[in-house]
């Protein structure tokens, strides 16, 4: 089971969860709506929409303690 640590917006301390698979960008970006009791994406059709609508940016993440990948 792998663990996301998820920093947004500049946010100091990252959103923690596990996940039964490796989770693909969007399914990090759903985690992220939902903690912050966004309404799922609707009609933005990319990742970066979806970011700059909600500004989340910046969005990085790691998976299992590995190097930092950031969503753009």
């Amino acid at each position: 089971m792998p663990i996301y640590r998820v920093w947004y917006r500049d946010n100091p301390e990252p959103l923690q969860f596990a996940a039964p698979n490796r989770c693909s960008d969007m399914e990090i970006l759903e985690h992220i709506l939902a903690q912050e009791k966004i309404a799922p994406a609707g009609t933005e059709p990319t990742l970066s929409e979806i970011i700059e609508k909600n500004r989340l940016a910046p969005v990085r993440y790691t998976e299992d303690e590995s190097e930092l990948n950031v969503i753009e």
